[in-house]
């Protein structure tokens, strides 16, 4: 007889750990095995108690892996109920809460929230009394549940007492899901960097256990940091996982996050195909809510797929059934499908021309915007924005896009690193569009100077300088750099041995890498607020000035680029030309800038490519700035593709001042300055670096020079916190999909843009002497990200970077005589005006910074 306990004692240990690690086909099986092995319990007499008591354990893992494996969840409510009969039938009081527990916890897998919360209040003791892992496990999972209905208060009392029960019976799985939702919590609470970081903690404890479950959490968290194509990838991670286990619920959980993903990079098309799929398998699991869940977004892709001119009944068709869901929604907490549902429904109607019913949708929304989720709280302020704007009221238009803006800026001001920071633009699309689109319409100057600028400034600047010393991020920076230099070291031999080992170096400091950018998405910002410039604003400064510079404030709008042109003189809305023909001429701007670039190709080569360079240039000055007519210095603000037009190097600007940044970042010309000395450093592997470096240190006298063994990645990066000018000649390195790893190689390898951020540069001028690190990869939302864009956001006044591949010849003789102009007193736009003015050939050089007045 004992023999049978011990066999089912090993079933189900092989079971749980199964079911645990989310393999819940061999699970079910493992359950089953055990049941056959026990028999019917009646049978089992008094020397067989165990059996009575395993039984019921049997029972609801079986309920559990069936429902998730086939969905039917009527089946595993029926197997439960004869769990608990058993259960009160012989008196045994651990599995009938295990029994409610598990209860609770498929009624909420399948939506049913407040019946799932009615069995877990049955099951868990009063005041959390009894510990055990039991009463852990229905703590987590009503934790869960409060979580779902964003009452985050209620979870993390319920998580937080889980996890001491947890700990104090010794299960590290238990202990370390409580704490993985309880990060779930601070997500909710607002604070994305202490939620990933609670994630991450929950991974230490417990490495073995990346459930499916939890990288869904980890994805949500990213996806409302604006982290989409990261969280499209963890969720890839997780259909992995869950293809192996086969978990339906698990799996159309997965399509509906992807799907939502995908809205945010525009793939609608696609997402609506997901969505719909998510739709379908929840139907078949019973699961109402996530079917009306995954039904809103799969019209909520169909609408962002309708162009502005579709028929105003395919937005009605939207609406109406947007409608539909909401009112399916009426007895599920409103937070999950109600709100958004009237949201969306008002969005279409007011998309269709059809204001009054617009507004009764938005009026139909009545609860509390507290547990709304950030995305779901600005598209309503959007959606409030376009009804008052189609009312006519501009003021109350413009008074929703604020709330809005503020809801957005409260938001950025958590994050402290520029990676999150430019990430969480991607929440910002939507009422930038409705703001611009309005103020268009006007035809002030003024509305859309202000328009642009308002959300430009909603996530400019770093948010936080000087970050605590963090000796983990340090080594793993250290790590991906020992890496790179590895792979560098094995030269460019082709042979099979040689490519294999230099990929497994790269692959090792990808890995490194991605690893670092965790860690700095944790770190919490410092509340900083930029404010925007208004045209107003702007107007007064420059009219305090003797000769104030001409701003273009460059925006890309229905398909057209177009500036607002501000000067002592007043602002006006000025038409440039179409979008694709400035992008084809900035295309081949850049390819004739590499032909140059190569120091071997011979001369009737470099002729040619010069001729056509010249030409284009002409092409591109007549288009973005001939319209313009701008005489004297210009300070021009831009965003995406324009970031990368050589601004200096079109004819028209030819030794004249210019300067360029992404938002009108307006300062007073005092509080730029920086006092502090000049560093200069020399990088390896290019051919006049010593003697290019020599000559700028000589312009400057008591210059402090970095080269050979002193030019470390550590001491550049100390040297930026005193200095007031900085030269760096190195090799550069744009990253184009991963561009906070864009780098200048030193000594001992490359120094990542990621080691920069938070350091205070307030004031300084930064001289890339580099190829292509002026350039900039656009997130979604507009946000430019790089290393020139990372060193103005932490506060330089300046820097002078390249936006093409910069021959060694052409920076040797340009770059001391930008430092002497600089070392008389000049501004840097000045100073680099005049050193390339004498250049045979176009400079692809530009000065980044704020506009100083």
């Amino acid at each position: 007889m004992r023999d049978k306990v011990d066999r089912a004692r090993a079933f189900y240990i092989r079971a749980r750990q199964q079911n645990d690690e989310e393999f819940f086909v061999e699970a079910l099986a493992s359950y089953r095995d055990m049941l056959d092995v026990i028999g019917d319990p009646r049978d089992a007499g008094d020397e067989q108690a165990d059996l009575r008591s395993l039984w019921p354990r049997a029972i609801l893992g079986a309920a559990r892996c069936g429902y998730e494996v086939t969905g039917d969840l009527g089946e595993a409510l029926h197997l439960l109920d004869d769990a608990e009969s058993w259960c009160h039938e012989v008196d045994l009081a651990d599995e009938l809460i295990a029994v409610q527990g598990q209860r609770g916890l498929l009624l909420l897998r399948a939506g049913d929230v407040s019946g799932a919360l009615a069995e877990l209040d049955r099951a868990a003791p009063a005041q959390s009394t009894v510990v055990s892992r039991d009463t852990a496990i229905v703590l987590l999972n009503r934790g869960a549940l409060h979580l779902e209905v964003g009452a985050v208060d209620d979870a993390r009392r319920d998580l937080g007492a889980s996890v001491e029960h947890a700990r104090t019976v010794g299960d590290v799985s238990i202990e370390a899901k409580g704490r993985h939702n309880l990060g779930y919590a601070e997500f909710l609470h607002g604070d994305l960097p202490l939620a990933l970081r609670l994630m991450d903690e929950a991974s230490e404890l417990d490495p073995s256990d990346e459930d499916a479950v939890g990288l869904l959490d980890r994805a949500v968290v990213l996806q409302e940091a604006g982290l989409v194509t990261e969280a499209v990838a963890v969720l890839e991670r997780a259909t992995s996982i869950l293809d192996q286990s086969g978990s339906l619920a698990d799996l159309a959980r997965v399509r509906f996050d992807i799907a939502r993903c995908l809205l945010h990079l525009r793939q609608t098309e696609r997402a609506a195909e997901l969505a719909g799929e998510a739709k379908s398998a929840f139907h078949s699991q019973s699961n109402v809510v996530w079917a009306l869940r995954s039904e809103l977004v799969r019209q909520e892709a169909l609408l962002a797929g309708l162009s502005k001119s579709a028929a105003p009944d395919d937005f009605r068709e939207v609406a109406r059934n947007a409608g539909e869901i909401a009112e399916k929604a009426r007895e599920m907490p409103p937070v999950l499908v109600g709100v958004p549902a009237r949201v969306l429904q008002a969005e279409a109607y007011v998309r269709a021309g059809d204001v009054a019913r617009a507004r009764g949708a938005l009026e139909a929304v009545t609860s509390s915007p507290r547990s709304w989720s950030l995305a779901v709280r600005i598209q309503r302020e959007a959606v409030r924005a376009m009804v008052a704007f189609g009312d006519g009221d501009r003021r109350r238009g413009l008074a929703a896009i604020r709330r809005g803006q503020e809801a957005l800026v409260s938001h950025r001001s958590r994050l402290g690193s520029v990676d999150v920071v430019t990430a969480s633009a991607v929440h910002g699309v939507r009422l930038g569009i409705v703001d611009v689109d309005a103020a268009f319409r006007t035809g002030r100057a003024s509305a859309v100077f202000d328009a642009v600028e308002r959300g430009r400034a909603a996530f400019a600047g770093t948010g936080r300088v000087r970050p605590a010393t963090d000796p983990v991020l340090a080594e793993l920076l250290a790590s991906a750099r020992r890496e790179v230099e590895a792979a560098r070291g094995l030269g460019t031999a082709a042979e099979a041995g040689a490519l294999e080992e230099r990929q497994l170096h790269l692959g090792a400091a990808r890995r490194f890498q991605e690893e670092a950018r965790r860690r700095m998405w944790q770190r919490t910002g410092d509340d900083s607020r930029p404010r925007p410039t208004s045209e107003r604003s702007l107007r007064r400064a420059l009219s305090a000035l003797p000769s104030g510079p001409t701003v273009a404030n460059i925006v890309i709008h229905e398909g057209h680029v177009s500036a607002v042109r501000v000067s002592q003189d007043g602002a006006s809305i000025v038409r440039l030309a179409p979008l694709d023909v400035v992008a084809e001429l900035v295309r081949r701007a850049r390819a004739d800038f590499a032909v140059l670039s190569n120091a071997l190709i011979p001369a009737p080569m470099r002729l040619a490519a010069t001729s056509s360079l010249r030409k284009v240039l002409v092409r591109l000055d007549d288009a973005l700035l001939g319209p313009l007519q701008v005489v004297g210095d210009l300070h021009v603000t831009a965003r995406d593709l324009l970031l990368a037009v050589p601004w200096m190097s079109l004819p028209s600007r030819a030794g004249a001042r210019t300067w360029v940044n992404s938002w009108v970042d307006l300062q007073v010309e005092a509080e730029t300055e920086r006092p502090g000395g000049v560093v200069v450093v020399s990088g390896p592997g290019l051919l006049a670096s010593d003697e290019e470096t020599r000559l700028v240190a000589r312009a400057w006298g008591g210059a402090t020079l970095l080269t050979g063994a002193d030019a470390t990645c550590h001491n550049v990066v100390e040297s930026l916190d005193g200095a007031g000018v900085v030269h760096l000649a190195a090799h550069g390195t744009h990253e184009t999909d991963n561009p906070l790893f864009s780098s200048l190689r030193l000594t001992d390898g490359p120094l990542f843009a990621h080691e920069l951020d938070g350091i205070d540069l307030s004031g300084a001028v930064v001289v890339l002497s580099a190829c292509e690190v002026g350039l900039s990869s656009v997130r979604t939302g507009g946000e430019p990200l790089g290393l020139t864009s990372v060193l103005v956001r932490l506060g330089a006044r300046a820097v002078i970077a390249s936006i093409a591949p910069l021959r060694d010849d052409v920076a040797a003789r340009g770059m001391p005589r930008l430092h002497a102009e600089l070392a008389r007193g000049a501004t840097p736009g000045d100073a680099l005006a005049r050193a390339i003015s004498v250049e045979d050939e176009p400079v692809p050089l530009v000065c980044f910074g704020p506009l100083v007045a």
